[in-house]
């Protein structure tokens, strides 16, 4: 904004919002964004002052992203912002070492993202989590975390949380250094791309996450009670969706867990690797979901792994929707389609639909074959591209 405008364009604009926030002080601001502003000959003073107009008038929402390459990022005082009695929302997006005051205390605050900021130590996070007594939503995305040893969020009114942390390292012994352990009972959403052990969440119902251990250390196994304990601290959850590093699934099968009870909806879909897939681990999953009732499973390669023993009892007994997206390999597809149709007893839909376009004749030529397979339901309706 403003990189290239000529120096009376700037200046006007520079007077215009001096003007609005410093002589028009009557009245309460409910809303002040400022995002990605690059405007040579503007002082970071000067932008200080227009973030801090807003926050002594009482806004209740406030957004301020800036680049790392800015000409003009404000020193911003946390004394100050992290005080605020009326705010509602803050989302803060700066290349600055976030500092919380010990008399932090945002009694209003309901959603607060964090974007980019560096952390400065373990104290200062989990001081401003627990000073917000009705926060609702958190979303730490991409954050420094290089002074953090562990970090810990505590809230019992949080809903929903967004954490992703997407650092990749060539050590896996410094990423250790890093664990996060949560308290929040009241969570209903969770958003993840990470790795670290979980705490109290008894409430959850949603899960969306990224597992994608085998793009961030050189040793899956390193990692591999990490990856267990992720699923432990999610074992209430009604619906669960898993973008997964394919060979991170059987290291997640790894260990016995007390049984995801309350499932109903599972979802897994490959993240992008030079590695496929081929469903190893899954039916050993499966038998931790006793009531699963929806199975969505994207993109199979060409070789897909079933148990010789027994099969899952969901699979047998609770399956009612299963679905294949993205499939790019005819015969995996068909074989994994086979399985579930021989085994389902009470299965009411089978989607079917392919990752790329096809041509009329190879429609028709896979829905025939899909109508000739046995069912071991007879209500199963079969639903193709």
């Amino acid at each position: 904004m403003f990189r290239r405008c000529p120096v009376r364009t700037v200046k006007s604009f520079a007077n215009f919002m001096d003007k609005m926030l410093f002589l028009h002080t009557e009245g309460r601001i409910e809303q002040f964004r400022l995002n990605h502003i690059h405007i040579s000959g503007v002082s970071a003073l000067r932008v200080c002052g227009w973030i801090s107009a807003p926050l002594w008038r009482g806004v209740k929402d406030i957004d301020l992203a800036f680049a790392r390459d800015s000409d003009n990022i404000p020193v911003l005082s946390t004394a100050l912002i992290f005080t605020v009695k009326t705010l509602v929302r803050l989302k803060l997006e700066f290349p600055f070492v976030m500092t919380v005051p010990v008399h932090v205390r945002l009694p209003s605050l309901k959603t607060l993202e964090l974007h980019r900021i560096e952390f400065e130590d373990d104290d200062s996070v989990k001081r401003l989590i627990s000073s917000c007594p009705v926060l609702e939503q958190l979303s730490i995305s991409r954050c420094d975390m290089r002074n953090i040893t562990c970090l810990k969020i505590s809230n019992h009114s949080l809903k929903s949380l967004t954490y992703v942390f997407n650092l990749y390292i060539s050590d896996p012994e410094s990423f250790s250094l890093l664990g996060t352990v949560f308290d929040l009972p009241c969570l209903v959403y969770f958003n993840y791309v990470a790795v670290y052990s979980m705490g109290n969440m008894p409430s959850l119902v949603i899960v969306d996450t990224n597992i994608s251990v085998g793009g961030l250390v050189r040793d899956i196994t390193h990692h591999r009670h990490d990856l267990s304990g992720i699923l432990l601290g999610i074992g209430n959850v009604k619906s669960l969706h898993m973008s997964i590093f394919p060979r991170a699934l059987p290291k997640l099968s790894h260990k016995r867990f007390a049984a995801f009870q309350n499932l109903l909806r599972l979802e897994i879909c490959q993240t992008r690797s030079p590695y496929e897939w081929n469903g190893k681990g899954l039916f050993e999953f499966l038998e931790f979901t006793p009531n699963l009732q929806s199975l969505v499973i994207s993109k199979v390669s060409n070789q897909v792994s079933f148990p010789v023993e027994q099969v899952p009892s969901c699979v047998v007994y609770q399956l009612k929707e299963f679905k294949v997206l993205d499939f790019d390999d005819k015969s995996s597809f068909l074989k994994l389609v086979t399985y579930i149709l021989n085994n389902a007893t009470i299965l009411d839909m089978l989607t079917i639909s392919s990752s790329r376009v096809l041509k009329a004749e190879e429609e028709l030529k896979i829905t025939k074959q899909l109508l000739r397979l046995p069912r071991c339901s007879i209500k199963c309706q079969i639903v193709a591209f």
